[in-house]
Formats: C-alpha cells, sequence, structure tokens
C-alpha cells in the first residue's frame, strides 16, 4: 500500500491539520499494517508525511475520562515506552496520546468490523435461503405444466383453465430461475465483502513493535545502525538495506 495514497488510511478532514486529513477508525486498519510493514529507512518525504498524519490526528483526538482501566493501560504502556528507549519525558507523554489514540480507534474498529460481519452473514444466509426457494418453486412450477399439459392433451374437452395454468406455471418458473442467477451474484459479491473484511480486521496488536517504530518514526528515540531516513537518492547505484 502506497503511502501517499491518503484516501486508503484517512477520510476525514480537519481545518486544523496541516495537511487537510486525520487518521479515522475507517483508514485505522490500512495504517496499522502500514506501520507493521515498515521497514527503515525509508523516503524523506514518506516519513514526513506519517509524522505529520500522526501528529495532526493526535491534537485533534480527544482523550477519554480518566478511568481505571484507562490508567491501567497508560502505566503499562509507559513502561513499554520507557522499555523501548524513548527518554525524554515529552516524548514520552506525546507518544502514549499516540497510542492511546491508536488504542481507542482499534477498540472502535472491532466492534464496527463484527457488526460488519454480523450483516454479511445474515445477508449471505437470506441468499441461501432465497436461492433454494427459487428453486424449489421453480421447479414445483415445472410439475405443474407438465401435469397441466398431460391433462390437456387426456381430456378431450378441457376448459379453459388447463390453458391457462400452464402458461401461469411458464412464467412462473422462468421468474423463479431467472432470480437465480443474480443471486449467486449477489452471494459472490457479500463473500467477497466478507473476505476483505475478515482480511483488513486487526484482531490484537503488538504494542512492543508498535511502540517501537513509532518511536523511531517520531524521531523519539535513535537506534545505532538504523537509519530512519534514506540517506542516498532512490534512484542511486546503492541502496541501503532496509532494517527493521
Amino acid at each position: 500500500m502506497a503511502i501517499n495514497n491518503r484516501q486508503a488510511m484517512t477520510n476525514r478532514r480537519n481545518n486544523d491539520t496541516l495537511g487537510g486529513v486525520t487518521l479515522t477508525t475507517l483508514g485505522f486498519p490500512d495504517f496499522y499494517a502500514r506501520i507493521q510493514a515498515l521497514r527503515f529507512p525509508i523516503s524523506v518525504a514518506e516519513v514526513l508525511e506519517m509524522r505529520d498524519l500522526i501528529n495532526h490526528s493526535a491534537d485533534v483526538y480527544e482523550e477519554p475520562a480518566d478511568v481505571p482501566q484507562n490508567r491501567e493501560f497508560r502505566e503499562t504502556l509507559e513502561q513499554t515506552i520507557h522499555a523501548s528507549g524513548v527518554e525524554n519525558r515529552h516524548h514520552c507523554d506525546r507518544l502514549l496520546k499516540v497510542l492511546g489514540m491508536l488504542r481507542s480507534m482499534h477498540y472502535q474498529h472491532s466492534i464496527a468490523s463484527r457488526d460488519s460481519e454480523l450483516r454479511l452473514r445474515e445477508a449471505m444466509a437470506q441468499n441461501r435461503i432465497a436461492r433454494t426457494t427459487s428453486r424449489r418453486n421453480g421447479s414445483v412450477a415445472l410439475v405443474v405444466v407438465a401435469l397441466s399439459g398431460l391433462a390437456w392433451m387426456m381430456i378431450d374437452e378441457a376448459g379453459w383453465i388447463f390453458k391457462v395454468v400452464p402458461l401461469l406455471s411458464i412464467l412462473a418458473s422462468f421468474g423463479y430461475f431467472h432470480d437465480i442467477p443474480r443471486l449467486e451474484r449477489d452471494m459472490e459479491r457479500l463473500t467477497q465483502e466478507r473476505n476483505l473484511l475478515l482480511r483488513k480486521r486487526v484482531e490484537s496488536m503488538d504494542w512492543r513493535i508498535l511502540t517501537h517504530k513509532l518511536a523511531l518514526l517520531l524521531g523519539y528515540k535513535q537506534v545505532q545502525g538504523i537509519e530512519v531516513f534514506q540517506q542516498q537518492p532512490e534512484t542511486g547505484p546503492h541502496t541501503t538495506t532496509p532494517q527493521q
């Protein structure tokens, strides 16, 4: 996923941000996957763009009320941040706010993802019922056509009903069987949507790796042997080996 494709990770404009966009729950899965996939060094433009997105999203993020669960989470994260090598108190507090924002987005993402999965599974179940019903009713209509036609041929003076019933049954059978391809296309679309939903779902977050990479990306710590910025042009004759 290219980081400059902002709509893949953001979907809310905010006049308070320099770039005009902020990270939202909808864009959280792509953002998290991008952070997890980061291999340093990366381009200066990519670093600046991601810093802008993260910092301005954190600026407009409203922290929840100070409840015991949040305090416990913050204390645990503080230990992780200090263990990762972030020593500056301001940087620690800032990273703590960014991680708290991502935790809130992950919680909302989990709820929205599971609600969407339930809706898709219900729609798929209704689709299966509709296809079964169409096949059954279509088959019954064909049987009625056959029986009516047989009765028409066997009765010398068949009434008008023996002429109308087969015609109506043929039309009904055509309608039922005609719906099946549409229902199958709908099922294929629903299956693709469900698979995409499951593929993008973030079941759990690796806080240690996330803290490490965000601290490097935001410039809150330095690790010997790891360069965050690319020191040479990307098209140059030499490249720097990507590092964790």
